[in-house]
């Protein structure tokens, strides 16, 4: 048998390396205050910058509009050029000054179909549009009876045309593309293709989704994103029409072929307005990704909100998704998924991109249309969430389990149920039943540690202040773990213990239910099983529900 030479042997390490790096399950830190003066992260923003110049430069962008938040505050901003691009005396770009965001519009339009469904004014995101917009229809030559519902107009699945059966140049004239007029032209059209067959970006869903929610809430559309949406997050300097902001919009470009530049006529959208409308600046921008990122319970359920940033439909290339109304990419260099909405309109090419986990959104816009996958928010990132990961776990922070609040471990105290404190030794100890189930809890480092009688470890924390005897267990290591692992076992789930007081007025555990098995209190030793060799037929019951 050949020895395998230096070479080999890296080549097998860089390899196995790797796989470990594809298969692990990654975590990410707990999001804290940094010192956003830290030479590393100020170097890093110099880099965003320096991205941004040069992107400009290779596509004859003359004003570009770019703001980072961080939690709940805008932490590094900079505008390039005039409010005119074409003239050099007009005042520089400021965050303050309105810029066309086009299809970032859709995800207004979308978070206004949670907000209703939430209310009760649409029963389910399954309704069909025709139970509330029954003027409605299109030809459908498929085997189905179903017409287009909510949840398949938001997330691009209806099999509707891509776009509103009017010329652009018309769609801001009332009356040559009103209502009547567009659903007229539909009735003679078809679906392209069965719901879900495959995502299919529809201008004219999105459309049809904001003005069927606007009949539902017996309301315009505008109306309510501006007083349920816009106002309520500060938005004062965002609206529909160009009447509002043409005092400090600024100027969009068009590029002709021979190097060439004019101002961009602004076309409106009539109708159209839910697909791509909305006029904002990026200081407006900045609070309505704070509210994707940090949550506000006043304008949706925080589980909602959750729901609003799943994935739908995935792409064929296998790191791209379609949500409702996020489209995402998955970053494989920082093995972390970026939550995006881009918008285009002649003059304008403006994106959003949330990094939820870490709490980081960026709003970059050229005023400029150009033909690029993304307006360099990617690249950005790939540079941004090394540096905010290692500054977070310098500043000692904790890794996370995703959306899932941690109590702090500490004794913990309930007015209702228990008189005393349930101090964390209460819960140690050796759990078994006579099936062979088995819950070790330990605190000989100092943390709840638990087990389930192999070397799988979960990490423990309190759930609630008004019911301490029940704890949450998690992965303590995901990343050493498969995803598909992490989220189909015995992780985030919560155990529940009985507790009782002794004679000399302590508290104690005699019982602990997890993962529905009932077990009683062996010894309060959790090597107890090792230091007596007690084995069981079917101690691997609960391991086996984590690594099936």
């Amino acid at each position: 048998m050949k020895i395998m030479n230096k070479q080999s042997i890296t080549i097998f390490l860089i390899i196995c390396f790797l796989i470990n790096l594809i298969l692990s399950c990654p975590n990410y830190p707990e999001p804290i205050k940094i010192n956003q003066n830290d030479p590393t992260l100020q170097k890093a923003y110099k880099e965003v910058d320096e991205i941004i110049k040069k992107g400009m430069k290779d596509n004859g962008i003359k004003s570009f509009i770019a703001s980072i938040v961080y939690r709940d505050e805008i932490v590094w901003s900079k505008t390039y050029g005039n409010v005119n691009p074409l003239d050099e005396n007009s005042p520089p770009l400021t965050i303050d000054n309105a810029i066309r965001i086009a299809s970032i519009t859709k995800t207004f339009t979308d978070l206004m179909m949670f907000q209703l469904r939430d209310k009760g004014t649409i029963s389910s995101l399954d309704d069909e549009v025709s139970k509330y917009f029954p003027e409605f229809s299109i030809g459908n030559l498929y085997n189905t009876k179903k017409s287009p519902t909510f949840r398949e107009l938001s997330s691009h699945q209806s099999g509707l045309p891509r776009e509103v059966p009017c010329d652009f140049d018309d769609l801001a004239d009332w009356d040559i593309c009103s209502e009547e007029v567009i659903i007229e032209r539909l009735s003679k059209m078809f679906l392209i293709m069965p719901s879900y067959q495959s995502t299919h970006y529809s201008n004219l869903g999105i459309a049809l989704l904001g003005r069927t929610l606007a009949k539902a809430a017996n309301t315009e559309y505008e109306k309510y994103v501006k007083e349920k949406i816009l106002f309520p997050l500060g938005m004062m300097n965002s609206s529909f029409y160009y009447d509002d902001v043409k005092d400090y919009l600024a100027q969009g470009l068009i590029l002709w072929p021979n190097g060439s530049y004019t101002i961009s006529p602004v076309e409106e959208l009539g109708w159209s307005n839910p697909m791509g409308n909305l006029y904002s600046t990026a200081r407006d921008m900045c609070n309505y990704m704070m509210f994707w990122l940090n949550e506000n319970p006043e304008i949706l359920d925080s589980t909602t909100l959750n729901e609003a940033m799943s994935p739908i439909s995935l792409l064929n290339d296998g790191d791209t998704v379609y949500g409702t109304p996020f489209e995402m990419f998955y970053d494989q260099a920082n093995s972390i998924w970026v939550k995006s909405k881009a918008g285009q309109l002649s003059g304008y090419r403006t994106q959003m991109a949330l990094i939820r986990p870490l709490k980081i959104g960026m709003l970059f816009s050229s005023l400029l249309a150009f033909q690029t996958p993304d307006v360099f928010t990617k690249a950005a990132s790939e540079i941004l969430i090394p540096v905010y990961e290692q500054l977070l776990y310098e500043a000692g922070s904790q890794p996370q389990s995703p959306f899932i609040p941690d109590s702090k471990l500490k004794p913990t105290l309930t007015t209702e149920k228990y008189s005393k404190e349930i101090p964390n030794d209460a819960f140690v100890g050796t759990y078994t039943n006579s099936e062979g189930s088995i819950f070790i809890v330990d605190n000989s480092t100092g943390l709840l540690i638990a087990n389930f009688g192999d070397d799988n470890l979960f990490n423990v924390s309190r759930f609630s202040d008004q019911y301490p005897e029940i704890l949450r267990i998690k992965v303590s290591n995901p990343q050493d773990y498969l995803c598909r692992y992490v989220v189909d076992g015995s992780n985030y789930e919560l155990v529940y213990f009985t507790i009782t007081s002794t004679p000399f007025g302590g508290i104690e555990c005699n019982s602990v239910t997890a993962m529905g098995q009932t077990m009683t209190l062996a010894s309060k030793d959790p090597q107890y099983l090792k230091n007596n060799n007690i084995e069981f037929e079917k101690r691997n019951k609960l391991i086996s529900k984590f690594l099936q």
